[in-house]
């Protein structure tokens, strides 16, 4: 029988204490930070503001951080519109509103009035207070970055970059004092700053030090640098997409500055393109070179590892005036000759020798050296980030000079490809937006897309030609397969008399009696062999059939290419436009047979019983029914999310043909027929000494196909068959023997796992049944949640956690792939016993149930190989359709796992998608952090 309904007065109360307990538990939030964020707290309701709160453990443990200090500057349209001008300092931020907002003249000076002290994770709030609330009205981040004390003393600034506690304390100590000078690095910001405090304790005056960065020009644009929006955009309705604030400048793995490293290469690409996984630079005709600023002291290394610096003293100097003591730079040297980039005049200036033509020619061929990547900085490795992550923390360091500069990026290739063409360049790189700098390698996350397909070949041969030629006729090209040395063709145009000279000048040094290739060439005319140490770029039409060029022309010598790093390079095709395909799918799934046959590409799936209920009405939450046909919408819109989830590892399905009322059970294996786009492995079982095959659920298709079996949850192993450089020693035999099995990569997991199951009663329970998910246990279970955080993040170690959809919380941690199940199981178990001894009364890792009551049972035994977990963004097989849901840890703080459904989950993801994605790239950023 329902309850009766409660009278209006009632419900005002209940609404009233439940604040009042949320003040509460804030005030206590507060008081563990120290207090410094009671005023924050008492002037906000945060259950109607979407400002954040603070997190529910200390803020100075919370966000304690590797790298340099955060500012940020927001601009606000409350009452006034005006600048709020943050730096970060012992977990919170420092603020101070500035009406008029920073100037880049030395001689204007700007109030700025100190305000209550912000969170740490307001530093990337962006949207809109509502009104009749404290600040109400729209917000954006203006600018953000990094800032160090200098007070003018450049070594003093250099050292305090990476050096974050005496950074801290000198700041205390300014601040105190009433004036403090720093150093900004952000995208619209740079250079030396001082605040001052003025005739009353609140009113400071904000003043730009006289350096190259000072300008009396009118200042930066009104847009955000994370969103690109402006405040009128966020008031006509646009919608920010929110980022973790501890993204927003350089942070990282700690590491000492690399003495030596390989940059990463790509592929070649097919056609420009957009997309909106991918952004897009010109690409530079130049020098591949990678910069290394330490202490002072410039290195430009080449692709080949050869010291350039003596060659571009100049571009040398500028980087050395970087202000910082660790600092890497990938980037691409370019000279220009008539205004436009010259590769022939590049290559003059690297065949000078004296100091006086290098000074020469530093003035008569200006050469500049553009940055496109930032692989350390301060003493963190930036090489694990997502690149878009890595080009912000970019636009932030670097400080641009006449010789160093950023390179330009933008959303469209297909716009800029045109541009590109148009101002001399080759083409355009596309890179994707979450892949991480594979440091020695070739990766399909770049790809190079020029207006005319040439490679690099090493020279392997020359033959005789006819008349002036007779020295020299063609060369004989190759490209390495493995360690064979395979014949790709004659190349006999395209040189010039001074070319000819020099290539048989080198080709002295190299003749030898051997043929190099791994077959012997067709051969038409005398031939000289050499041995294969020289690279040559080539323009072609196409590879023939046979395996050789068409129409090739000799384009240049590339010195800077290692001969034993160069392979056939195959031309990539556009990646595919999935908004389009899911587009597609969605637009079938309207049609209202209950059945009927769905195409996806060239795939086609038989779609029965599409209005069967599988979730009934739910009116505890309010929530209606959901169908087959729900589901199928639901698995096409998360796709792009769950996949990367559920990708390469062993699967195991729950199915529910007739819906969460009717008959369900576990499929692991699939002996019968399955479509072609379904992959499996065979992986041998070590209980009854068979094999079978598992699922993979590696593609849209394959999700689709489940949702049609009645697949409603979806578990996986912690283990996957996914090749990378931490996986390299480990085998791929799954099927042969246990042997072969505990030797190859599915036994080695790629995430510690901690299971937090509450066994905290809400009294309703039947006899011997588990709990049932009641709001008292899973408070307890977020509280022991940001308790192991704390202990893993001392641990450098960072975490990320979903809700089960039930009644618990997994905790993730991403691990290289070299300890197998046994040795993860022991780690985690040595982690839930030290968080025990701290914590007895909260936490219990007994097996016997009834010694759990009460507390919040850590599973360590989930560590064990062919254990299954549900992925994020599986449904569960419940009432309410909840979903197990990825959470951010600010999310977590207020989170309840009912309010993650079927009914919302695809929305909040397609609203707030960049936000989400982001998410995930951080997810798969810190699954690969080691493997690089």
């Amino acid at each position: 029988m329902p309850a009766p309904a409660r009278p209006a007065a009632q419900k005002a109360n209940s609404r009233i204490t439940s604040s009042r307990a949320a003040t509460a538990s804030l005030s206590n939030v507060s008081e563990a930070a120290g207090g410094r964020l009671d005023t924050y707290v008492a002037r906000r309701q945060f259950a109607i503001t979407p400002e954040p709160a603070p997190q529910p453990v200390p803020e100075a443990v919370a966000n304690k951080r590797s790298g340099p200090l955060l500012f940020v500057v927001q601009q606000h349209a409350a009452r006034q519109r005006h600048f709020d001008f943050r730096l970060e300092l012992d977990g919170v931020l420092k603020s101070w509103a500035v009406p008029k907002g920073p100037a880049l003249d030395p001689d204007v000076r700007r109030l700025a009035v100190e305000t209550e002290d912000h969170p740490f994770g307001y530093a990337s709030f962006e949207g809109v207070i509502p009104a009749g609330h404290y600040g109400a009205g729209e917000v954006i981040v203006w600018d953000c970055g990094v800032y160090a004390p200098d007070e003018h003393n450049a070594a003093d600034n250099a050292s305090c970059w990476h050096d974050r506690s005496e950074a801290e304390q000198r700041v205390r100590t300014a601040l105190a004092a009433g004036k403090l000078s720093f150093f900004l690095r952000g995208e619209k910001l740079k250079g030396s700053f001082a605040l001052v405090r003025n005739t009353t304790a609140k009113n400071w005056l904000l003043i730009k030090h006289r350096d190259r960065f000072s300008a009396s020009a009118a200042d930066a644009a009104d847009h955000s640098v994370l969103s690109g929006l402006t405040l009128d955009e966020l008031k006509a309705g646009s919608v920010a997409a929110r980022l973790d604030a501890a993204r927003l400048a350089p942070n990282g793995p700690p590491e000492a500055m690399p003495a030596r490293l390989a940059p990463m290469l790509a592929e070649l690409g097919e056609a420009p393109f957009t997309h909106a996984d991918w952004l897009f630079e010109p690409k530079l005709d130049g020098y591949r070179v990678l910069a290394f600023v330490a202490a002072g002291t410039v290195r430009l290394r080449s692709r080949r590892g050869l010291d350039l610096t003596g060659m571009f003293p100049g571009i040398a100097a500028e980087l050395a005036a970087q202000a910082v003591d660790g600092m890497l730079l990938d980037g691409e040297i370019v000279a220009f000759d008539a205004g436009k980039p010259s590769f022939n005049a590049l290559q003059n200036r690297a065949q000078l020798k004296t100091a006086r033509e290098i000074a020469t020619a530093e003035q008569a061929t200006p050469a500049v050296f553009f940055a496109f990547d930032l692989l350390h900085f301060a003493g963190i490795n930036l090489r694990p980030a997502p690149y878009q992550d890595r080009r912000r923390y970019l636009a932030q360091c670097l400080l641009p000079s006449a010789h160093v500069q950023l390179v330009h990026a933008a959303a469209d290739g297909l716009d800029l490809y045109p541009a590109a063409l148009a101002n001399g360049f080759e083409g355009i790189m596309a890179k994707r937006r979450d892949s991480r700098y594979l440091a020695g390698r070739r990766s399909l996350a770049w790809l190079k897309l020029k207006a005319t397909q040439s490679a690099e070949f090493v020279i392997a041969g020359h033959t005789r030609g006819k008349g002036a030629r007779e020295p020299l006729g063609a060369l004989l090209l190759g490209y390495w397969r493995d360690a064979e040395l395979i014949y790709a063709g004659h190349v006999g145009s395209g040189f010039d008399e001074a070319t000819l000279n020099r290539l048989r000048q080198r080709f002295d040094a190299l003749a030898t009696p051997h043929m190099p290739f791994a077959e012997p060439p067709p051969l038409h005319r005398a031939t000289a062999w050499l041995r294969p140490e020289l690279v040559a770029e080539v323009r072609f039409a196409e590879w023939t059939p046979d395996g050789y060029l068409r129409a090739p022309v000799f384009l240049r010598l590339r010195d800077d290419v290692d001969a034993g790093r160069v392979r056939r390079a195959e031309r990539q095709p556009r990646p595919a436009p999935a908004e389009a395909a899911h587009a597609e799918v969605l637009r079938q799934l309207d049609d209202a047979r209950p059945g009927f046959t769905l195409a996806l590409g060239p795939h086609r799936i038989r779609l029965t019983h599409l209005d069967r209920v599988y979730w009934p009405a739910d009116a505890a939450h309010g929530r209606p029914a959901l169908t087959k046909r729900d589901l199928l919408r639901y698995y096409t819109q998360v796709s792009p999310w769950l996949l990367p989830h559920v990708a390469d590892r062993p699967l195991t399905v729950i199915r529910m043909p007739e819906g969460i009322d009717g008959e369900r059970f576990f499929q692991k294996h699939w002996p019968q027929p399955l479509p072609e786009f379904v992959e499996t492995v065979t992986v041998f079982s070590d209980s009854r000494n068979e094999r079978h095959a598992y699922l993979l659920c590696n593609n849209l298709a394959t999700l689709l196909w489940l949702a049609q079996a009645g697949g409603l949850e979806f578990h996986v192993w912690h283990a996957r068959t996914t090749p990378s450089p931490d996986a390299a020693g480990h085998g791929t035999d799954y099927a042969g023997s246990l042997a072969a099995l505990q030797g190859s990569r599915l036994n080695y997991p790629d995430f510690l796992l901690f299971d937090l199951d509450p066994y905290i009663y809400s009294g309703r329970e039947a006899a011997g049944a588990e709990p049932e998910f009641n709001p008292v246990a899973f408070e307890k279970g977020k509280e022991v949640a940001f308790h192991l955080r704390e202990l893993l993040q001392a641990m450098a170690l960072q975490p990320w956690v979903k809700t089960s959809g039930k009644t618990g919380l997994h905790v993730f941690v991403p691990i290289e792939r070299t300890l197998d199940f046994t040795a993860v199981r022991q780690v985690c178990a040595m982690v839930g016993q030290h968080l025990l001894r701290q914590h007895p009364r909260l936490i219990t890792l007994d097996w016997p149930v009834a010694q759990r009551s009460g507390k919040i049972f850590i599973d360590c035994n989930m560590n064990v190989r062919g254990k299954t977990l549900c992925a994020a963004y599986s449904p569960r097989g419940l009432p309410g359709a909840p979903v197990s849901m990825q959470l951010s840890w600010d999310e977590l703080a207020t989170a309840q796992p009912l309010e993650f459904s079927l009914h919302n989950v695809a929305a909040r993801l397609a609203q707030n998608g960049d936000r989400w994605r982001d998410a995930l790239a951080r997810k798969q950023s810190l699954e690969r952090a080691f493997a690089g």
